[in-house]
């Protein structure tokens, strides 16, 4: 059990990392745009291979070492990368859906009623009012 939170909190760490770069952040709109654009969903892992690999071979990440050592010495695993930027893809493109049907909803939502109602029409009563003088 210590093994996984301590995993899951160098995961997050890493995660950290790569929002710290431009890449990541890249990459997580990129897969909110695939949610939102209702592409298939195994893109997501096809996406997050790629962009790990990518990290993993050209984005240099040195002026991030000294944050957070154990989570750099990590990123130096291709393979820890393509984890990192599978679990980043895959939150962008859950947020991407959900964004979709957030607007979609809103869109659908009735119109707003004004602000003052419509008045109903009142009926007066013909001869069912007081004699006139």
């Amino acid at each position: 059990m210590v093994k996984l939170v301590r995993f899951l909190g160098l995961i997050i760490q890493s995660i950290l990392i790569e929002f710290m770069h431009v890449f990541g952040l890249v990459a997580f709109l990129g897969a909110a745009a695939m949610g939102y654009f209702r592409l298939p969903s195994w893109l997501v892992v096809v996406v997050g291979v790629i962009c790990g690999v990518i990290s993993d071979k050209f984005v240099d990440q040195s002026e991030v070492t000294g944050l957070l050592e154990r989570a750099a010495a990590a990123n130096q695993r291709g393979g820890f990368l393509v984890i990192v930027y599978t679990i980043i893809v895959g939150f962008g493109y859950v947020g991407g859906a959900y964004a979709r049907h957030w607007i979609s909803q809103k869109k659908a939502a009735p119109a707003a009623p004004s602000a003052s109602p419509p008045k109903a029409s009142q009926k007066r009563k013909k001869g069912g009012g007081a004699p006139s003088a």
